[in-house]
């Protein structure tokens, strides 16, 4: 007597739930890692501009040190010799603003000779103008760099620094 063998498949496969549950998981998965992505790519730009603003005011103060006393107290001399044209490392930062003010240090009631640099002039701009500065042993000067960040965001750096007459002290 022959009997029929009924062969028993075990078919081990995925049903039409798993698969979509697995693939939901899969497109979170790659959502979160272009998100994170994108993330990790605007800091690297937001720290490449920092880094070019503190190379900026580290040239500016450089040229600043350089200068004599009378040379920081002069207006035409900041205008046409230090900030009449670009350090070269300007370029990351978008829209960018330099402002020196240079003060009595001290004594906020003198009036500093302020300038503007920015892209809309070629030239620097004279915002306010003490011709009388070298009158006074001790001197501040104030660079400050505003710019619009790859996120939008205005983003500013300031450095200051304190300059003497003949290294008279406070």
């Amino acid at each position: 007597m022959q009997t029929s063998a009924v062969k028993h498949r075990n078919n081990a496969a995925f049903t039409f739930s798993e698969l979509c549950i697995a693939m939901v998981v899969v497109l979170l998965f790659g959502a979160a890692v272009f998100a994170t992505n994108s993330r990790l790519l605007l800091a690297l730009k937001t720290q490449k501009e920092s880094t070019a603003a503190t190379m900026v005011l580290q040239q500016r103060m450089e040229s600043l040190r350089a200068a004599s006393y009378s040379q920081i107290a002069d207006k035409d001399y900041l205008k046409n010799s230090i900030f009449s044209s670009s350090t070269g490392s300007e370029e990351p930062l978008g829209s960018l603003n330099e402002q020196v003010a240079v003060g009595v240090y001290g004594d906020t009631s003198v009036t500093p000779i302020m300038l503007l640099r920015n892209p809309q002039h070629e030239t620097p701009q004279i915002l306010s103008n003490n011709d009388n500065l070298t009158n006074y042993n001790l001197l501040q000067v104030d660079l400050l760099l505003q710019w619009t960040s790859a996120n939008g965001r205005t983003r500013t750096r300031q450095l200051s620094a304190v300059f003497g007459k003949g290294n008279i002290g406070p």
